[in-house]
């Protein structure tokens, strides 16, 4: 049986390919930040000292800070990346409803015309009943 809604497809290909791509980034990029924010927290401190408190920035300068930030972006990006995944997986749901369907009329269209062929009777005229 041929393949229809070739584009669609694709479509449900790229939303897929983009949510697996998402989820790495996601992963790559929290844990980058919270490596920066460790190994960047010894530098911070020692530059907080020389100039004196700096404020909020004293908090999320340090790795608690990075932990949250990196936290954060590791729930928002699993929450896009889950939604792109299921944005291709439910293309190919809709496509494969479709071609189930379409089989299936197909069978039940054989199937039918197989087992009962048309039967034609002959017109008898029509007399009033007195």
């Amino acid at each position: 049986m041929e393949k229809k809604f070739k584009i669609l497809r694709f479509i449900g290909t790229v939303y897929k390919v983009l949510g697996i791509i998402t989820a790495v980034l996601t992963v790559l990029g929290a844990v980058g930040i919270c490596l920066t924010s460790v190994l960047g927290g010894a530098i911070f401190d020692q530059i907080q000292g020389e100039l004196g408190n700096l404020g909020p920035m004293g908090v999320m300068g340090g790795a608690a800070g990075g932990a949250i930030i990196g936290g954060f972006l590791l729930v928002w990006g699993t929450i896009i990346a889950l939604l792109l995944l299921a944005a291709g997986e439910g293309i190919y749901l809709l496509l494969a409803l479709e071609e189930n369907t379409r089989t299936t009329a197909d069978c039940m269209q054989q199937f039918s015309s197989a087992q009962y062929p048309a039967q034609t009777y002959p017109a008898e005229p029509y007399t009033p009943q007195p």
